[in-house]
């Protein structure tokens, strides 16, 4: 199970001052909270992911070399290897992860504050807890 290490707090924040535009291979949904969970455990779940694809059709085909069946599927899976429940998103806490539908896809994001975080093509995108789909507990 990874555990937030102390300051974790401190790290997300640094993490979220971050600039970043969607860009497949670089700042995607799933390198994004990749970048996120290693800020706040010291472990990368998405290291194996970086630099193998830099289109939308390249993540799509990576994630079926591997047996995912979409980013919510890699999502579920790998929050339960590393121990995350998921969690009713009124219950979700600033550091938890969430996903959302944008522009018809799933997509992962971070919990802060009342909303979730996630990338765009124009920097970060706030959508309401309570409009997001799913959330898991990184304890």
């Amino acid at each position: 199970m990874m555990l937030k290490q102390k300051n974790w707090e401190i790290r997300l924040a640094k993490e979220l001052k971050t600039e970043r535009l969607f860009q497949w291979g670089r700042d995607d949904c799933c390198l994004f909270v990749g970048d996120i969970i290693k800020a706040m455990t010291g472990f990368d779940p998405a290291k194996s992911f970086r630099g193998k694809y830099s289109t939308s059709l390249g993540a799509y085909k990576e994630l079926k070399r591997r047996g995912f069946s979409d980013v919510g599927d890699l999502a579920n899976k790998m929050a339960l290897a590393m121990g995350f429940k998921k969690v009713d998103i009124n219950f979700a806490k600033n550091g938890d992860i969430v996903s959302t539908l944008i522009e018809d896809h799933v997509s992962l994001g971070v919990v802060q504050g009342e909303y979730g975080v996630f990338v765009g093509s124009c920097g970060y995108v706030y959508i309401n807890k309570s409009d997001v789909l799913t959330a898991w507990a990184v304890e």
